[in-house]
Protein backbone atom coordinates (compact mmCIF):
# COMPACT_ATOMS: atom_id res chain seq x y z
CA UNK A 1 0.00 0.00 0.00
CA UNK A 2 2.82 2.37 0.91
CA UNK A 3 4.54 1.72 -2.42
CA UNK A 4 1.30 2.39 -4.28
CA UNK A 5 0.83 5.68 -2.42
CA UNK A 6 4.40 6.70 -3.21
CA UNK A 7 3.83 5.89 -6.86
CA UNK A 8 0.61 7.95 -6.88
CA UNK A 9 2.41 10.89 -5.22
CA UNK A 10 5.27 10.61 -7.73
CA UNK A 11 2.91 10.50 -10.71
CA UNK A 12 0.92 13.41 -9.29
CA UNK A 13 4.13 15.39 -8.82
CA UNK A 14 5.21 14.75 -12.40
CA UNK A 15 1.78 15.71 -13.68
CA UNK A 16 1.78 18.90 -11.62
CA UNK A 17 5.25 19.81 -12.87
CA UNK A 18 4.16 19.19 -16.46
CA UNK A 19 1.05 21.29 -15.95
CA UNK A 20 3.02 24.19 -14.48
CA UNK A 21 5.56 23.96 -17.30
CA UNK A 22 2.75 24.09 -19.85
CA UNK A 23 1.06 27.02 -18.12
CA UNK A 24 4.27 29.05 -17.90
CA UNK A 25 5.77 28.20 -21.28
CA UNK A 26 2.90 27.42 -23.60
CA UNK A 27 -0.48 28.56 -22.35
CA UNK A 28 -2.00 31.97 -23.00
CA UNK A 29 -1.27 32.81 -19.37
CA UNK A 30 2.07 34.47 -18.48
CA UNK A 31 2.58 36.21 -21.80
CA UNK A 32 4.05 39.67 -22.41
CA UNK A 33 1.21 42.18 -22.23
CA UNK A 34 3.27 45.37 -22.28
CA UNK A 35 6.85 46.58 -22.67
CA UNK A 36 7.84 49.64 -20.64
CA UNK A 37 11.03 51.55 -21.48
CA UNK A 38 12.67 54.14 -19.23
CA UNK A 39 15.68 56.28 -20.11
CA UNK A 40 15.31 55.99 -23.88
CA UNK A 41 12.86 56.10 -26.77
CA UNK A 42 10.12 53.49 -26.35
CA UNK A 43 9.63 52.10 -29.87
CA UNK A 44 13.32 51.99 -30.77
CA UNK A 45 14.32 50.13 -27.60
CA UNK A 46 11.40 47.71 -27.81
CA UNK A 47 12.33 46.86 -31.40
CA UNK A 48 16.01 46.44 -30.53
CA UNK A 49 15.21 44.22 -27.54
CA UNK A 50 13.32 41.70 -29.65
CA UNK A 51 10.64 41.42 -26.94
CA UNK A 52 7.17 41.22 -28.51
CA UNK A 53 3.66 41.49 -27.13
CA UNK A 54 2.11 38.03 -26.71
CA UNK A 55 5.48 36.33 -26.32
CA UNK A 56 5.79 33.87 -23.46
CA UNK A 57 7.33 35.56 -20.40
CA UNK A 58 9.37 32.43 -19.70
CA UNK A 59 11.13 32.89 -23.04
CA UNK A 60 12.20 36.47 -22.22
CA UNK A 61 15.65 35.95 -20.72
CA UNK A 62 16.64 39.23 -18.98
CA UNK A 63 20.41 38.81 -19.27
CA UNK A 64 20.20 37.96 -22.98
CA UNK A 65 17.98 40.99 -23.65
CA UNK A 66 20.37 43.24 -21.68
CA UNK A 67 23.40 41.96 -23.62
CA UNK A 68 21.61 42.57 -26.90
CA UNK A 69 20.75 46.16 -26.00
CA UNK A 70 24.24 46.94 -24.74
CA UNK A 71 25.61 46.24 -28.19
CA UNK A 72 24.54 49.86 -28.73
CA UNK A 73 27.61 51.80 -27.60
CA UNK A 74 25.58 54.76 -26.37
CA UNK A 75 23.95 52.53 -23.75
CA UNK A 76 25.99 52.30 -20.54
CA UNK A 77 23.73 49.94 -18.61
CA UNK A 78 20.47 47.96 -18.90
CA UNK A 79 18.21 46.35 -16.33
CA UNK A 80 15.48 44.00 -17.56
CA UNK A 81 12.68 42.77 -15.33
CA UNK A 82 9.53 40.65 -15.81
CA UNK A 83 6.29 41.07 -13.89
CA UNK A 84 4.63 37.67 -13.75
CA UNK A 85 1.40 39.13 -12.41
CA UNK A 86 0.57 41.68 -15.11
CA UNK A 87 2.87 40.48 -17.89
CA UNK A 88 4.93 43.70 -18.10
CA UNK A 89 8.55 43.61 -19.23
CA UNK A 90 10.49 46.68 -18.10
CA UNK A 91 13.66 47.87 -19.84
CA UNK A 92 15.58 50.39 -17.73
CA UNK A 93 18.14 52.08 -19.98
CA UNK A 94 21.07 54.10 -18.64
CA UNK A 95 22.55 56.10 -21.53
CA UNK A 96 26.14 57.29 -21.54
CA UNK A 97 26.58 60.96 -20.67
CA UNK A 98 28.61 62.80 -23.31
CA UNK A 99 31.06 65.40 -22.04
CA UNK A 100 32.54 66.40 -25.39
CA UNK A 101 32.88 65.74 -29.11
CA UNK A 102 35.90 63.71 -30.17
CA UNK A 103 36.64 62.64 -33.75
CA UNK A 104 33.10 63.59 -34.75
CA UNK A 105 31.51 61.42 -32.06
CA UNK A 106 30.41 61.87 -28.48
CA UNK A 107 32.90 60.92 -25.77
CA UNK A 108 32.09 60.09 -22.14
CA UNK A 109 34.19 60.17 -18.96
CA UNK A 110 35.47 56.63 -19.59
CA UNK A 111 36.88 57.58 -23.00
CA UNK A 112 34.26 55.59 -24.91
CA UNK A 113 33.21 57.23 -28.17
CA UNK A 114 29.68 56.71 -29.44
CA UNK A 115 26.76 58.12 -31.40
CA UNK A 116 23.39 59.00 -29.88
CA UNK A 117 20.33 58.75 -32.14
CA UNK A 118 19.05 62.30 -32.46
CA UNK A 119 21.65 63.54 -29.95
CA UNK A 120 22.57 67.22 -29.91
CA UNK A 121 26.18 68.40 -29.66
CA UNK A 122 25.22 71.93 -28.65
CA UNK A 123 27.14 73.29 -25.64
CA UNK A 124 29.67 70.44 -25.83
CA UNK A 125 33.30 71.34 -26.57
CA UNK A 126 35.06 69.87 -29.58
CA UNK A 127 38.07 67.88 -28.45
CA UNK A 128 40.95 67.38 -30.87
CA UNK A 129 43.52 64.77 -29.90
CA UNK A 130 45.41 61.85 -31.37
CA UNK A 131 44.16 59.41 -28.73
CA UNK A 132 41.09 59.09 -26.51
CA UNK A 133 43.42 59.25 -23.46
CA UNK A 134 44.63 62.69 -24.53
CA UNK A 135 41.04 63.59 -25.31
CA UNK A 136 40.05 62.70 -21.75
CA UNK A 137 42.88 64.83 -20.38
CA UNK A 138 41.50 67.75 -22.38
CA UNK A 139 38.00 67.09 -21.08
CA UNK A 140 39.35 67.02 -17.52
CA UNK A 141 40.83 70.48 -18.11
CA UNK A 142 37.53 71.66 -19.54
CA UNK A 143 35.61 70.47 -16.45
CA UNK A 144 38.01 72.30 -14.11
CA UNK A 145 37.68 75.67 -15.84
CA UNK A 146 35.04 77.94 -14.24
CA UNK A 147 31.75 78.15 -16.10
CA UNK A 148 32.18 81.84 -16.99
CA UNK A 149 35.17 81.00 -19.17
CA UNK A 150 34.12 77.46 -20.04
CA UNK A 151 31.06 78.66 -21.95
CA UNK A 152 33.39 80.52 -24.33
CA UNK A 153 35.40 77.44 -25.28
CA UNK A 154 34.83 76.33 -28.85
CA UNK A 155 37.65 73.82 -29.22
CA UNK A 156 40.21 72.15 -26.98
CA UNK A 157 43.26 70.62 -28.63
CA UNK A 158 45.46 68.18 -26.76
CA UNK A 159 48.83 67.97 -28.47
CA UNK A 160 49.66 65.43 -25.79
CA UNK A 161 48.55 64.78 -22.21
CA UNK A 162 50.54 67.82 -20.99
CA UNK A 163 50.09 70.38 -23.75
CA UNK A 164 46.74 72.03 -24.51
CA UNK A 165 45.38 74.80 -26.69
CA UNK A 166 41.94 76.38 -26.48
CA UNK A 167 39.98 78.45 -28.94
CA UNK A 168 37.64 80.85 -27.20
CA UNK A 169 34.77 82.88 -28.60
CA UNK A 170 35.14 86.47 -27.41
CA UNK A 171 32.16 87.71 -29.38
CA UNK A 172 33.79 89.74 -32.13
CA UNK A 173 36.76 87.40 -32.52
CA UNK A 174 38.15 83.97 -31.80
CA UNK A 175 41.22 83.86 -29.56
CA UNK A 176 43.78 81.04 -29.45
CA UNK A 177 44.78 80.40 -25.86
CA UNK A 178 48.00 78.42 -25.60
CA UNK A 179 47.55 76.79 -22.23
CA UNK A 180 50.50 74.46 -21.83
CA UNK A 181 50.23 71.91 -19.01
CA UNK A 182 47.14 71.34 -16.88
CA UNK A 183 48.60 73.27 -13.95
CA UNK A 184 48.33 76.73 -12.37
CA UNK A 185 44.74 76.85 -13.55
CA UNK A 186 43.58 79.78 -11.41
CA UNK A 187 46.64 81.87 -12.24
CA UNK A 188 46.36 81.20 -15.97
CA UNK A 189 42.71 82.21 -15.97
CA UNK A 190 43.48 85.46 -14.12
CA UNK A 191 46.29 86.27 -16.55
CA UNK A 192 44.11 85.55 -19.57
CA UNK A 193 41.18 87.64 -18.30
CA UNK A 194 43.50 90.53 -17.44
CA UNK A 195 45.17 90.49 -20.87
CA UNK A 196 41.97 90.07 -22.91
CA UNK A 197 40.46 93.02 -21.06
CA UNK A 198 43.21 95.47 -21.97
CA UNK A 199 42.30 98.00 -24.67
CA UNK A 200 45.68 97.65 -26.36
CA UNK A 201 44.98 93.92 -26.82
CA UNK A 202 41.70 94.46 -28.68
CA UNK A 203 43.14 93.06 -31.90
CA UNK A 204 45.30 90.22 -30.64
CA UNK A 205 44.44 86.70 -31.74
CA UNK A 206 46.76 84.62 -29.54
CA UNK A 207 47.57 84.57 -25.84
CA UNK A 208 50.20 82.20 -24.46
CA UNK A 209 49.85 81.48 -20.73
CA UNK A 210 51.89 78.26 -20.70
CA UNK A 211 54.33 80.24 -18.54
CA UNK A 212 51.77 82.39 -16.66
CA UNK A 213 54.39 84.64 -15.04
CA UNK A 214 55.67 85.57 -18.49
CA UNK A 215 52.65 85.51 -20.85
CA UNK A 216 52.91 86.32 -24.55
CA UNK A 217 50.32 88.05 -26.74
CA UNK A 218 50.26 88.13 -30.54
Amino acid sequence: MIQINRRIVSIAGIALFALLTYIIAWSTLFTVSKVVVTGAQQNAMQNLSGVTIGEKLARVEPRAVARKLQEQLWIEGVEVSRNWINGTVTLQITPRKPIGIFAGRFIDKSGTTFDIPGGSSESLPIVEAQTSENGLAAIELFKNIPEKLRTKIVTITAKNADSFELILDEGTRKVLLQWGTNSDLDLKIKVYEALIGLKENSKISTIDVSAPHAPIVK
